[in-house]
């Protein structure tokens, strides 16, 4: 064997209750140039770890003492860093799915071949050498508190979306809200509500796509008892419920003719009449709408009521989608990921600079398993764990009407 570069390398912990095979791992790794340490149990593994931080552990699944499982576990509180390869003769389904569950970089099965094993090591190290460049990187983690509403974004067209909720909050302006599906129209509705002066009052989101329309007319403004068959009971409108707070109509674009002209009616006149009354009810709603459709094409082809348009787009936000803010993605991801940790009592995690690379709306999307399970390293990178993989797709081209405004 050829010794390895002396800048490349590493320390080596290798823990098992077997003394004939720690030798020979010590004598193959060491020949590479590595700094091998030796420990007989978990016991002894667990401090070894937290006095020498070792970069790879070779961990035994079966010893006396603590088993390798419960040891990975202990290991992860004293070098949370470390690769940790599980060595098992014992390969079933519940050591393989603990393993990568608590963390390990990878697992094995006795007897190995100790090339083979001598590879995976290999790799082990260039994993741990990339997490160790994305921990000293400079970009510094999301603090989720700073981004209570939600809405997560720094880059040039999210300053001039926050500069707009800013200026429209404070008054009773009705809200158009444009945008592709998953650009947060909901979100921006929200933030505007909790900015406002109704901010104490309700806030209510009605989904007018998933509505039936023989339905929406009831949802909207409430009927009367015995209005249709099966009004058993009065029922209130979501305009009613709004009455002093904020009603958000999302999809708009999908609502009928008939329901546009009530809509237009509850605007202009500040009044709604439920099914089957006579007489009309005085609300006071601020009206804040979204849509991912062309509306004004809509209006053109007479799908859309002009007069309702023009008194929905009183105020307009158009949200950019992703690919047009590609430099919000980092934030994006730590937010999540912050998130995630936060709810599941984790250590805080990051991704390399290589994983956020595989993130790129433009060039594909990265699955990342310690984004979704209780993965235990600190950093994911594509190389860190095997689970991390990214499928490419195609995405559409940016229209040229517009840098990056739907």
């Amino acid at each position: 064997m050829s010794v390895a570069n002396p800048a490349l390398s590493a320390k080596i912990l290798v823990i098992d209750d077997d003394k004939d095979l720690r030798y020979s791992l010590r004598r193959a790794l060491a020949g590479l140039g590595h700094n091998v340490l030796e420990a007989d149990s978990g016991e002894t593994g667990v401090v070894a770890a937290k006095r020498d931080q070792p970069d790879v552990i070779l961990l035994d699944n079966r010893m006396g003492g603590m088993t390798g499982i419960e040891t990975l576990q202990m290991l992860r509180g004293a070098q949370p860093q470390a690769m940790v390869i599980l060595m098992t003769a014992f390969g079933t389904t519940q050591t393989a799915i603990e393993a990568m569950k608590f963390g390990a970089y990878d697992y094995v099965m006795k007897p190995f071949d100790q090339a083979k094993l001598i590879a995976l090591v290999d790799k082990a190290l260039s994993a741990r050498r990339d997490l160790a460049a994305a921990t000293k990187s400079t970009r510094t983690l999301v603090n989720p508190a700073d981004y209570k509403e939600g809405i997560v974004g720094n880059s040039e067209p999210m300053q001039e979306v926050l500069k707009s909720i800013g200026q429209v909050a404070a008054s009773d302006a009705t809200v158009l809200i444009t945008g592709e599906s998953g650009t947060g129209k909901e979100l921006v509705a929200r933030c505007i509500h909790q900015h406002s002066l109704r901010a104490k009052g309700t806030f209510l989101a009605v989904n007018c796509a998933a509505i039936p329309e023989n339905l929406i007319e009831s949802e909207l403004f409430g009927h009367e008892k015995g209005a249709f068959t099966g009004a058993a009971n009065q029922k209130l409108g979501k305009f009613e419920l709004c009455d002093g707070g904020t009603i958000f109509l999302d999809e708009i674009g999908d609502m009928s003719l008939p329901t546009q002209t009530k809509v237009l009616r509850a605007i202009q006149e500040g009044e709604v009449q439920r099914v089957g009354g006579t007489t009309t009810i005085k609300v006071s709603v601020r009206l804040v709408a979204a849509t991912n459709k062309d509306l004004e094409n809509m209006v053109a082809t007479r799908q859309f009521r002009e007069d309702l348009y023009y008194r929905l787009n009183v105020f307009r936000i158009r949200l950019p989608a992703l690919r047009y803010r590609k430099g919000d993605v980092p934030l994006l991801v730590d937010y999540m990921l912050q998130r995630q940790a936060a709810a599941k009592k984790l250590k805080p995690k990051r991704l390399s600079n290589e994983a956020l690379d595989a993130c790129s709306p433009t060039t594909g999307r990265a699955t990342c398993a310690s984004s979704r399970t209780s993965c235990s390293a600190p950093t994911c990178s594509p190389r860190a764990r095997p689970s991390c993989r990214r499928t490419s797709r195609r995405t559409s081209s940016i229209p040229a009407k517009s840098p990056w405004l739907p």
